[in-house]
């Protein structure tokens, strides 16, 4: 009897013993967490003397290398600010418009005044945004067919009545041609965006051949049946997106050209001739 007390009474004594235990673990855990504070707390002191001669040595080593700007608050160790050697317009990208609009107001009014001395304000639109301003030309008015890109007479004569505008100054020009989204059946146009492309190109032909206006001023874009002005849902609203817009270019805009939004196909008049290409997309007129 006596024996079974005193194997109960080690073994509770053994157990309070082994409770204990876990502030071992703590212990090492606190003492573990301390060193690490500590080691961080060293390596987060800077050494100026250290650093002076780190710096010295750089410096003997790469004689080009300036690290002034790390001791008196610069920015790092380049002291460039900028990857661009030179200021200026990057090609592709346009540079900020100036959103005065007394140069484009003037050229409007110019190109409407010359429209109506030439009976012709009926055969285009003249409006302003803000790449410059925009002469729209209906296609139905402009080409003899609806599938045709040959220019018409009315069309030649408001290509002439701009062309003489554009001999009087600097500007780029960008010519855009449009369709409805009616599918092209038959015919030598194989889609939309071919079609307005010729046509745009037809205006840039006619301008460079006839009117002598350089060819590095001139581009031909077309945008088939995207961007519509109106819904194609009446053959008159139809007739509304079958245009040409002739675009003469702000001045801040003038060196780059480059149309207001993406295009699928575009025809560029360059110094060895008018080239045009056709995207192999959608075929809607």
């Amino acid at each position: 009897m006596s024996s079974r007390s005193h194997r109960g009474h080690s073994e509770e004594h053994a157990e309070a013993e082994n409770s204990e235990r876990w502030l071992l673990t703590y212990a090492d855990m606190i003492t573990l967490l301390l060193a690490l504070f500590v080691v961080l707390f060293a390596m987060s002191t800077i050494n100026i003397q250290k650093f002076m001669e780190f710096k010295t040595g750089v410096v003997k080593s790469f004689s080009t290398l300036q690290l002034n700007s790390v001791v008196h608050g610069g920015t790092g160790l380049l002291q460039n600010t900028s990857l661009v050697q030179r200021s200026g317009v990057v090609k592709g990208i346009l540079p900020p418009i100036n959103q005065s609009s007394g140069n484009s107001t003037a050229i409007a009014q110019q190109v409407n005044a010359a429209l109506q001395q030439a009976g012709l304000a009926a055969d285009a639109s003249v409006t302003t945004d803000q790449r410059g301003v925009v002469v729209t030309m209906m296609s139905d008015k402009m080409f003899f067919g609806v599938d045709s890109a040959q220019l018409g007479a009315a069309g030649s004569a408001v290509v002439d009545v701009l062309a003489s505008i554009l001999k009087t100054m600097p500007n780029n020009v960008v010519v855009e041609g449009y369709t409805d989204d009616q599918p092209i059946m038959g015919g030598p146009y194989s889609s939309n965006f071919e079609l307005s492309a010729v046509r745009a190109t037809t205006v840039v032909e006619r301008m460079t051949r006839v009117d002598g206006i350089p060819e590095a001023r001139l581009s031909a874009t077309g945008y088939g049946q995207t961007h519509p002005l109106v819904p194609n849902s009446s053959p008159a609203n139809m007739a509304i997106n079958r245009r040409v817009d002739v675009v003469i270019l702000n001045p801040a805009v003038s060196s780059v050209i480059s149309p207001a939004t993406p295009v699928s196909t575009q025809a560029t008049s360059g110094s060895s001739g008018t080239i045009a290409s056709a995207a192999p997309s959608a075929v809607k007129k």
